[in-house]
């Protein structure tokens, strides 16, 4: 709590005290997320509490920063990616509700992350371009990256395909590796990422983290192809202020990991090879309220469940902005998931689902509240403990 006055006093010193101008080749953020979460009714402790939170800085070098893309030299493309995130809080509330899936996105090992470092090339506005990223990485910056995602709170929902291999690099958890991409205006993006895995833990434990993965080694491989069917159709316009809705998007993409890991089990822990198939659709309807809304779907599945523990995985969901008068820059989020665990490392495990409903309150372009209710249908998959139901919030501030 002590984090959030100090920043919030921080916030409104920047804006009411000039602050000396940063060059123009440098930019620095800092984020502060915080996921206050209760339980309502069922589970095991029906009314466990958990804040989570999440200071996040990160600092980008490149001279093309603030320069308009269509006028960028070759240097231009070219960035250097530092990030650091610190978590602290009670990242135990999944184990005292009996949910398999942390209910938090936030949930994570608390203490200091290295979340990136490394050097990065943006595609231009050409018709043909090329991206690339290597260093100290987690998966993302185009691969398994859907935006509207960043709507909902639930891990499962959050994480794209909810992705359950040990040592796998989904942030925070990072590993050495490099993700190249071919970008064409109307083919869409065709990307491929190769990560070593061996140092996961040592990058994750450098600052202090004592992270759950165990030492292990291995390799992780994507590739993906992803495009924005309506990038050249006509759009509607953003007024001024008003923030856009995540835009179209279909997304499919395979993996392959082969992971040893350094430990002394009887218990099938999801080692060996993974193989799996993923896909994603994001897309705009028309509704009878709100001023812009996107429905989408996604789905993973492994091709290798006896290793992987998570077999299969399916969610959707809406998004709509705007539905209240006079607010419309809110966003009403539904989103609903089902986990499928594996038989051969969980056989007495069947799924686990999920429904979560929040409403994004825009207070301003630098703080935001999300209140929120989730449901978790058939929590760790026994099918012996009621549905859990737990309300709280998300609360965001940039600076």
């Amino acid at each position: 709590m002590l984090s959030l006055v100090l920043l919030v006093t921080g916030a409104q010193a920047n804006e009411t005290k000039p602050s000396r101008q940063q060059p123009s080749w440098v930019d620095l953020n800092l984020d502060f997320t915080a996921q206050p979460l209760v339980g309502v009714a069922g589970g095991l402790e029906p009314s466990s509490s958990s804040w989570m939170q999440q200071v996040a800085a990160g600092l980008t070098l490149s001279t093309g920063l603030n320069k308009d893309r269509s006028n960028w030299t070759d240097l231009d493309h070219w960035q250097i990616q530092l990030g650091l995130s610190q978590f602290a809080g009670n990242p135990n509330l999944n184990d005292q509700l009996g949910t398999d899936y942390p209910l938090q996105s936030l949930v994570t090992p608390t203490g200091m992350w290295i979340t990136q470092a490394s050097l990065e090339r943006i595609e231009g506005d050409n018709k043909l371009d090329w991206s690339m990223n290597a260093g100290v990485i987690a998966i993302g910056n185009n691969l398994m990256d859907i935006p509207i995602l960043d709507y909902y709170i639930n891990d499962t929902l959050d994480t794209p395909y909810n992705l359950s291999v040990i040592g796998y690099p989904i942030t925070p958890l990072t590993a050495t590796g490099a993700q190249i991409g071919l970008h064409h205006n109307q083919l869409g993006s065709l990307d491929y990422a190769y990560y070593n895995l061996d140092k996961t833990r040592q990058i994750a434990g450098s600052l202090g983290v004592t992270p759950l993965t165990p030492k292990l080694e291995g390799n992780l491989q994507l590739v993906q192809w992803s495009i924005n069917p309506l990038a050249n159709a006509k759009q509607t316009t953003t007024e001024e202020g008003e923030q856009n809705m995540p835009d179209p998007l279909i997304q499919l993409g395979g993996y392959i990991s082969t992971t040893n890991l350094d430990v002394s089990s009887n218990k099938n822990m999801g080692e060996g090879t993974n193989r799996g198939i993923y896909g994603a659709v994001t897309w705009p309807i028309s509704l009878p309220i709100g001023k812009d809304s996107r429905i989408w779907i996604s789905s993973n599945f492994s091709l290798d469940p006896n290793n992987n523990p998570l077999a299969s995985y399916t969610a959707a969901g809406l998004l709509s902005q705007g539905i209240l008068h006079g607010r419309p820059q809110d966003v009403l989020a539904i989103g609903l998931n089902r986990s499928g665990f594996s038989r051969s490392i969980t056989p007495d495990q069947s799924y686990e689902g999920v429904i979560e409903l929040n409403y994004k309150i825009q207070i301003s372009e630098r703080l935001q509240i999300q209140p929120l209710m989730q449901w978790i249908i058939n929590p760790s998959g026994v099918g012996s403990q009621s549905t859990i139901w737990a309300t709280g919030a998300q609360i965001n501030l940039s600076i």
